[in-house]
């Protein structure tokens, strides 16, 4: 018996307005990506010393983004669950207040980063050279001035997603790509009268790439047609929206929170196998990251469907979203993981051409190759959670798959047993697998579904 016309219809246009929410999301994520693989590339030549720094200062700063995802985790949900119940004027509320509590939120991370860069990265990294570490608190000072702007850049794209507005997001990366790429090209190698100022150059292409995009986003929020947020609004605090932003966000951020210090530590493990393996991780990382943008644009998708629909009160339909959301996102970074597997060199040598660092991190892309449906479905199917709200769930499971699987075994298979950089990608790839089977199996069991938010 063949499929029914009409469900084959039906069928066909939910993967339509998927892959629409989709597509803008993930070309984002490229273009965002690339603002890491361009600092990456371009600082990349000027030595594993300076390529070390880089990457050790993304890491203190990644901790102070851990705060913003999460803010934005609750708005974009409560956005897309008042959109999805035709509720405009309540989701512009959700937008301003996003802004209100942020802008303080922010402020107190710069603060804390201007004041204490150098002290936090001694404090991790004491086994990190003292030349390398200078040079990173130094990126992390710079990029920290623009972290209030960076802040409504995040949120606002957020919002935006939570509307179903993936297109806008993208075309605002966009500009901030370019920004950071003419920057970087002015202030890490200088032109004219400009000095080459090397990781410092690079913090500062970074750091006026984000100031930009946080005023061209701020501008667009006040001219979105749907959401109908003005300056002249009253931006007056209310604690019932913060208390439901945070509600959401709270857990998130504990989630990211936890993933960011797990991550820190995994670091410390892998910076301490010395400057080469350290290079090779920061460079496999970012081969890898080239994964993670249909992923994470999927994972977009997946939160605003299911958002959207349980708002609309159809759970049916966004269990469906969830699942055929997946399904997708396997089938793309399944292809992403055999081109990892059968063809890393040409990939890993964008970031680097140092002989010692590029053969350690094909081996590193390899063995992460393998994982790229796990990863898939991690990422898609906690979008769809967080757009239910059900963050909870997923900081469970972050503590059980990071810590304990993750960070516990990188330790024993880097440090105790001496399989140094090897070891701890494969203790990666072990808690992938992990937290893509806990994630599946929360989604199916359906409790997300009743959550009221």
């Amino acid at each position: 018996m063949g499929i029914e016309p009409q469900l084959l219809l039906g069928q066909t246009e939910k993967r339509r307005k998927i892959l629409n929410l989709a597509w803008p999301a993930i070309v984002e994520n490229l273009l965002h990506t690339m603002v890491g693989i361009v600092d990456t590339a371009m600082v990349g030549r000027l030595g594993a010393a300076s390529l070390a720094a880089v990457g050790l200062g993304n890491q203190i700063s990644m901790v102070g983004l851990t705060v913003f995802s999460a803010l934005a985790t609750g708005s974009t949900a409560l956005v897309a669950r008042h959109i999805g119940a035709g509720e405009r004027r309540k989701a512009g509320d959700v937008a301003r207040q996003s802004l209100v509590l942020g802008l303080f939120v922010s402020g107190a991370v710069m603060l804390t980063f201007l004041l204490t860069a150098r002290g936090l990265l001694g404090l991790l990294f004491r086994s990190s050279d003292g030349d390398v570490l200078q040079m990173a608190a130094t990126y992390v000072r710079i990029v920290s001035a623009a972290m209030i702007l960076n802040y409504f850049l995040i949120v606002i794209n957020a919002i935006l997603r939570g509307a179903g507005d993936t297109q806008t997001p993208m075309r605002i990366t966009a500009l901030v790509n370019v920004i950071n790429i003419i920057g970087n090209t002015i202030f890490i190698y200088g032109v004219g009268p400009i000095p080459a100022l090397g990781v410092a150059g690079a913090a500062i292409g970074t750091a006026i790439s984000q100031l930009c995009g946080g005023l061209i986003a701020l501008w667009v929020l006040f001219r979105h047609p749907v959401l109908g947020v003005r300056v002249t609004d009253s931006f007056k605090p209310d604690r019932q929206i913060i208390r439901r932003i945070a509600n959401i966000g709270i857990p998130a951020g504990a989630e990211q929170g936890m993933m960011r210090v797990a991550q820190l530590v995994y670091t410390m493990i892998v910076s301490s196998l010395g400057t080469v393996a350290y290079a090779a991780h920061q460079v496999a990382l970012n081969a890898e990251s080239l994964s993670f943008m249909p992923g994470a644009g999927f994972a977009t998708a997946s939160t605003t469907l299911v958002g959207q629909n349980l708002g609309a009160e159809d759970p049916d339909a966004a269990d469906e979203a969830g699942r055929v959301t997946r399904n997708l996102g396997i089938l793309v970074m399944s292809v992403m993981g055999v081109l990892f597997l059968v063809m890393p060199q040409p990939i890993v040598r964008i970031f680097s051409r140092d002989p010692e660092v590029i053969q350690l991190a094909v081996v590193c892309l390899r063995l992460v190759a393998i994982a790229q449906p796990a990863l898939a479905t991690w990422m898609i199917i906690a979008g769809g959670l967080r757009g239910a709200g059900d963050t909870r769930a997923i900081l469970k499971i972050v503590v059980i798959g990071f810590v304990f699987v993750r960070v516990a075994l990188a330790y024993i298979l880097a440090i105790e047993l001496g399989y140094g950089l090897i070891g701890a990608w494969v203790a990666m790839v072990i808690d992938l697998f992990v937290r893509g089977f806990l994630i599946q199996r929360r989604f199916s069991k359906g409790d997300w579904k009743l959550l009221q938010v």
